[in-house]
């Protein structure tokens, strides 16, 4: 038996179908399916039609946010230190510096409001939700006096909040810009994709206007029209109003994230249930899980090791067909890269190496069978008897 990190068909027929029939169509680069894949997303998150921003990847999604911004050089931009790089990466190309501050390894995220790593340079914070984990409670995104940026590319449907209040605000819509990723494995999948979600018009209008090479086709109507009647010289099909790249999205992929769409609920419940069995199945003595807020969506489920034996659970679960992985990027400031990379570290970093030397993860998503569910604390314990 095998428990692999992403299903082995990640696509059913129905999409598969759906792709197909725009293939066909001869309409596949950006344009009626992208349309309304972001209308769908926007209004699922209580926003209006025009506020998300379908893109190639949600590395792009991170790059489109951080541009947005405007980032003077040295400008500083707060982060978890355990995430994934292209969360930092757009902050270094914008030129500015990332300031990496700890998380409770209890909970993978930022334990509180980074108050220790403010400087007069600091210009934002950019959560993020890691494994599916929303990143903080309410009071604290609330608390954060800087624009906030959220990296939910592992939280699609997670919410912070309180049940018992009748009060679930879905993650991504704290902040000034939530950004979201539609990789293979993660909660839906259009193959490779990306969103951000805006909660300014102008700020959407702006997005649309970097993705797309800098061109003010794609602004709302009358920003569109403003631009064309003060450059009356320029033809308007080649009306370059900003900087910009190329991430736009395919009319492939948004119609494969439409087929899925109407399914993310049940998935997310699908993973909840995984997550609450091998939690509940795990040796509190041997290891440390991860305290799951009430509006998780496991993205995978991590094994945190309370003993120096990880490399050992490495291999046996491998050996037993259970893929594996780091939990992200662990401590990215041990990364070697960074010795590159202008950067600031904020305080001691102790719970991203407890993560970096303890933990791991392995696939968890609703296509797995109960058998496969049944399977992995069945492993796990034959290792945990062998310590």
């Amino acid at each position: 038996m095998r428990i692999p990190l992403i299903p082995e068909q990640p696509l059913a027929p129905d999409e598969i179908e759906a792709a197909v029939a725009v293939l066909r169509s001869g309409r596949v680069t950006q344009g009626e399916k992208v349309a309304e894949f972001e209308r769908v997303f926007a209004e699922a998150h209580g926003y209006p039609a025009d506020r998300a921003v379908f893109c190639n990847s949600g590395s792009s999604a991170n790059l489109l946010a951080v541009s947005a911004l405007d980032l003077k050089p040295g400008e500083e931009v707060i982060v978890p230190a355990v995430t994934w790089p292209t969360q930092v990466w757009p902050i270094v190309q914008c030129g500015g510096v990332p300031v990496l501050v700890d998380v409770d390894p209890e909970t993978a995220n930022m334990a509180g409001p980074p108050t220790e790593a403010v400087s007069d340079q600091t210009a934002a914070v950019f959560l993020a939700h890691i494994l599916g984990n929303p990143s903080a409670t309410v009071e604290l995104m609330n608390a954060i006096r800087f624009p906030l940026l959220e990296d939910c590319c592992e939280a699609l449907e997670c919410w912070a909040g309180w049940p018992d209040r009748g009060q679930q605000i879905k993650v991504g819509t704290f902040g000034r810009f939530g950004t979201f990723s539609f990789y293979l494995s993660h909660h839906l999948t259009t193959i490779e994709g990306g969103m951000v979600l805006c909660r300014d018009a102008q700020d959407a209008d702006r997005l649309r206007v970097i993705r797309n090479h800098g061109l003010s086709r794609h602004l709302s109507s009358p920003a569109r029209l403003d631009a064309e009647r003060a450059h009356p010289d320029i033809n308007p099909r080649f009306l370059f109003v900003g900087m910009g790249y190329n991430v736009r999205g395919t009319e492939v992929a948004a119609t494969i994230g439409l087929a899925q769409w109407p399914k993310r609920e049940a998935w997310a419940l699908r993973r909840r249930e995984i997550a609450a069995f091998w939690t509940a199945s795990l040796d509190d003595a041997i290891f440390a899980p991860i305290r799951w807020a009430a509006g998780a969506v496991p993205f995978a489920f991590p094994l945190v090791c309370r003993g120096d034996f990880k490399t050992r659970l490495v291999a046996h679960l491998e050996a037993a067909g259970i893929e594996t992985r780091p939990i992200l990027a662990g401590n990215l400031a041990r990364q070697p890269v960074m010795q590159k990379v202008k950067h600031r570290i904020a305080g001691p970093l102790t719970g991203a190496d407890i993560l970096h030397d303890r933990g791991l993860y392995v696939g968890l998503h609703p296509g797995l069978s109960d058998d496969q569910v049944e399977y992995l604390p069945e492993v796990v314990k034959g290792f945990t008897c062998s310590l």
